[in-house]
């Protein structure tokens, strides 16, 4: 059995970075920056760019796969929203490592898939809501699984407490800045958000983490819900410093 590429060995420290949407050119920077800095895992908050449309999605992951091998750097990330689901999930988890590999040195993190570092314990929950839904088509640019489900939510506390948590979407119970107007999204559009937030929120109110990072809202922000800090990273249209995070694990 090859050893799982999460926890062997053990990341002292990782970067953590926003949206990309198959942005090439920013993975590659969040990928030099790692290497620079003798980093091995990136962890991406979802709008990977999986797949998107047109082909350019099968070129950006090749181009980061590449990448990853040249800068030895390891990219895990969470969906989002906007990723081709029917694509990503017909694709394996490993039974060992819970790992669903896209590309070489390049793996999918499951929903409510848990991990622990230097005796933290970690977990992934991806997805959200699109609220631009209205301009992209069902099946070609957005697709339904992009929805937490009543199930992803029970795996995700059904284990208990944890100590971060890695999300495309903020929780509910918090201020983001720069969030749209209500009035400028259709009123079904800015309910069915703030449904998926009241998701993420009761997993945040059952696990108890002490941080959680998330991406989507394309702004960087802290802000405190409870006794969990939540810290949004900008996206890839963002200075580098705004759209990532370096964080050290052995402290």
């Amino acid at each position: 059995m090859p050893p799982n590429p999460l926890l062997l060995p053990q990341p002292s420290a990782v970067v953590l970075a926003g949206d990309w949407d198959a942005n090439t050119g920013r993975a590659c920077e969040v990928l030099r920056l790692a290497s620079s800095r003798g980093i091995r895992v990136v962890l991406q908050l979802g709008d990977f760019g999986f797949a998107a449309e047109n082909g350019w999605g099968e070129v950006f992951l090749a181009a980061v796969s590449r990448r990853c091998v040249q800068e030895d750097v390891d990219v895990f990330f969470v969906d989002g929203n906007h990723e081709d689901f029917p694509e990503l999930l017909r694709l394996p988890i490993d039974r060992e490592t819970g790992l669903r590999q896209v590309a070489r040195r390049v793996y999918h993190l499951p929903r409510a898939l848990r991990w622990v570092w230097h005796g933290a314990t970690w977990m992934a929950l991806g997805g959200a809501h699109s609220m631009d839904r209205r301009d992209r088509r069902e099946g070609v640019s957005w697709w339904p699984d992009e929805h937490l489900t009543d199930a992803d939510v029970a795996r995700a506390v059904g284990a208990g407490p944890v100590d971060a948590i890695i999300a495309h979407d903020a929780p509910d119970g918090i201020d983001i800045p720069g969030l749209w107007p209500a009035d400028s999204v259709p009123a079904s559009d800015a309910a069915a958000a703030q449904r998926h937030r009241q998701h993420v929120g009761h997993v945040v109110e059952q696990t108890q983490p002490a941080v959680l990072f998330h991406g989507h809202y394309h702004v960087r922000y802290t802000a405190v819900r409870g006794h969990t800090k939540v810290v949004g990273l900008a996206d890839d249209s963002a200075p580098l410093r705004e759209h990532c995070s370096i964080l050290d694990l052995t402290r």
